[in-house]
């Protein structure tokens, strides 16, 4: 289990990654840190541990496993985007949605995504 830094008492989110200045250039986003917070991450663990389990991670270890190998950017709901590791051979895709929070990147929620289901969505970046 993931302990967050505490600042005065509560818990402080984490910084999981980076979305980079040549990537957020290329699909007019701003470049900014990922962070995922105690709220975020207790709704993944609480939505989709299961099928996280079945790949073999856990909630933290699955967003930052995408944070530092996504080959795809998809637009998410909203103004989200979704970072996405794609390989067509497999039967699910691995995604995170993200959210501009202010000066930063926030994970909404993370899981293994089916591929008919990721590819529906906007392709606004490939590798």
């Amino acid at each position: 289990m993931l302990i967050f830094m505490k600042k005065n008492g509560v818990e402080k989110e984490i910084k999981v990654g980076r979305l980079k200045m040549t990537i957020a250039r290329k699909i007019n986003k701003k470049c900014a840190d990922i962070y995922l917070t105690p709220n975020y991450l207790k709704h993944i663990e609480r939505r989709h541990k299961t099928e996280l389990e079945k790949v073999g991670f856990s909630a933290v270890d699955f967003v930052k496993a995408v944070v530092k190998s996504y080959n795809q950017i998809r637009k998410g709901s909203g103004d989200s985007i979704l970072l996405v590791i794609f390989n067509g051979d497999l039967n699910y895709t691995a995604g995170i949605d993200l959210c501009l929070s202010g000066d930063h990147w926030e994970v909404k929620t993370a899981e293994p995504r089916k591929t008919e289901d990721i590819i529906k969505r906007k392709l606004l970046w490939e590798k």
